[in-house]
């Protein structure tokens, strides 16, 4: 079930207000309930004096009837249970009980109010009465005799707690009352609030529609200041910019375009020439063998070319749609670099090049990768440094430890790219020497492959290179703990 935002908006306000109410009903009860008590201490000291006063100044026998009865009468007057208390705790006078069943009132000694009374002249104490079974408030002082009644040693006053708590009570049902009419008042203004709040909401969702359907030139309305107008702001921003990323699609499809015509090109001129050769012999069948032998060769090498161009081509096809699996598993990096080397060393000679394997000691070190893709990478790496060297150059092949990483580099003394060309090197197709390309049968795809392949082992390829000096290519790869 779908809910409105002005329904949402009502529930959280009312929700909120609930809270708060209970919140302050509580806060207030605790807070009036303290006030109360300490004006409860405050009277009953005050009383407590005020009896001291009255034993100070009358001579009252408490074993005839008549003075006990008249200081019952005022214990009653003035609402509190008045008791007195002697040396050994035993209760002498008490107004809600009779002067004849004194004797049957328990030890008042170790009353926690009259315990305080002997230690700080002043207590009190909230409890039952064991007597009247009924929530009382106690205070006690220690009575300073001025000799009417030496056996009198504490005065303690009693006052029932019930009318503190019909207070609380009630204090407690207006503020609940308080909060529901507030809660009904509420609702009413966050209806109304909500609806104004969500009208221009409303107004936004109809532009949406316009531009789900395709009207990119339509416009969300900023109809104020406040949020809603930045809302709109901020959408028409987003409009903008999803205008710029169709234009930015449109260009990759020109880009898309561009590189099906680079392939096409690619493609065509191998084909042309081998198709060129195959007819020049075709022409001449009565040629002499040498120059039968020179056309063959040369369209050999544009079949090769081809295929390599083919081959490179489903490679970074099914590198970047993800159908080219990665299975990574630790491999000696010592005895990789080694057999590489060693299978390269023929195509170095070729070219005039020396090709050296730096780390000449055999280190138990390994990596975690996929040696067969891995050695693809290097194998590109290392064939165009070979390539694209001078006569009686060098290929450096090594690796280095660093902390949790061993990285892996091929450098030569060959010709170095420009500054220029460095952004653009790792693209498809894109040459810095086009026509030397050519002529060494490079595709133009071998650094996009090596690219995708390092990047997929969670790494990026590094290039330092000065031109008539060399270039320096390395990657990191993750070490694995022997």
């Amino acid at each position: 079930m779908n809910i409105s935002l002005r329904k949402k908006i009502i529930f959280l306000v009312l929700s909120f207000l609930f809270i708060v109410t209970l919140a302050a009903s509580f806060i207030s009860s605790r807070e009036l309930q303290k006030y109360y008590m300490d004006r409860l201490v405050s009277q009953m000291e005050t009383q407590l004096e005020e009896v001291e006063f009255l034993l100070n100044h009358h001579r009252l026998n408490f074993s005839r009837l008549d003075d006990y009865s008249f200081l019952t009468q005022y214990a009653a007057k003035s609402h509190y249970r008045m008791t007195l208390i002697d040396a050994a705790g035993i209760v002498v006078f008490d107004s809600n009980v009779s002067q004849d069943s004194l004797a049957f009132l328990e030890n008042h000694l170790n009353r926690p109010e009259v315990q305080s009374a002997i230690t700080e002249q002043f207590g009190h104490d909230q409890r039952i009465s064991a007597t009247l079974n009924q929530s009382m408030y106690y205070a006690a002082k220690a009575y300073r005799n001025h000799g009417n009644f030496q056996n009198i040693q504490f005065i303690r006053l009693a006052l029932p707690l019930e009318e503190i708590q019909l207070v609380m009570r009630t204090v407690r049902w207006k503020i609940m009352a308080g909060g529901g009419i507030a809660l009904i008042l509420i609702a009413i203004v966050s209806y109304l609030i909500a609806s104004r709040l969500t009208y221009p909401i409303h107004r936004l969702a109809k532009v949406a529609v316009q531009i789900k359907g395709g009207n990119y030139d339509a416009r969300f309305d900023k109809s104020g200041s406040d949020e809603i107008g930045e809302l709109a702001d901020v959408l028409n921003d987003m409009l903008s910019k999803l205008k710029t990323d169709l234009i930015h699609m449109k260009k990759l499809e020109r880009v898309r375009s561009q590189f099906l015509g680079n392939v096409s090109h690619e493609l065509r001129t191998p084909i042309f020439s081998v198709q060129g050769y195959l007819e020049t012999l075709m022409q001449n069948p009565g040629a002499d063998t040498k120059k039968q032998q020179k056309f063959i060769k040369k369209a050999y090498r544009q079949a090769v070319r081809l295929n390599n161009l083919l081959t490179d081509l489903i490679d970074i096809s099914r590198i970047e749609s993800g159908e080219m699996k990665m299975t990574f598993s630790p491999f000696s990096v010592h005895d990789w670099l080694r057999k590489l080397v060693g299978d390269l060393q023929e195509t170095a000679s070729e070219n005039s090049v020396h090709l050296v394997l730096d780390n000449n000691k055999n280190e138990n070190i390994k990596v975690l990768g996929d040696r067969e893709r891995l050695n693809q990478a290097v194998l590109n790496l290392v064939t165009n440094a070979i390539k694209y060297n001078s006569a009686d150059g060098h290929v450096n092949i090594g690796y280095i430890s660093r902390d949790s990483k061993i990285e892996i580099y091929v450098s030569d003394t060959g010709r170095g790219i420009a500054n220029e060309h460095m952004p653009r090197i790792f693209e498809r197709f894109y040459r810095v020497d086009k026509e030397r390309s050519r002529e060494v049968g490079g595709t133009g795809l071998g650094l996009a492959i090596v690219k995708h392949i390092i990047e997929a082992h969670g790494s990026r390829v590094y290039v330092d290179s000065q031109v008539n000096k060399g270039s320096r290519f390395s990657f990191r790869l993750v070490k694995v703990q022997a």
